[in-house]
């Protein structure tokens, strides 16, 4: 469950299906400061930071995280 509040608004750049679904997070904030393994919410749905880059991250979801949220479409 999110328990956090909700700081900001990304725009997802890229999507790559390789088992698990790699979505790109583009934001308007350093996102080097993120720790790999940081819990997001994403339309209500937490996902692990995977990598980090200047202004944006990276997240995997799962295929059961897919069927069952709203992150599958």
């Amino acid at each position: 469950m999110f328990t956090g509040i909700v700081t900001a608004l990304g725009t997802v750049k890229t999507v790559n299906d390789k088992g698990d679904r790699i979505l790109r997070i583009s934001v308007n904030w350093d996102c080097l400061s993120i720790p790999i393994g940081a819990s997001i919410a994403h339309s209500g749905v937490c996902l692990t930071v995977t990598s980090r880059h200047q202004d944006g991250y990276e997240v995997a979801a799962s295929a059961e995280t897919m069927r069952v949220t709203t992150v599958g479409s």
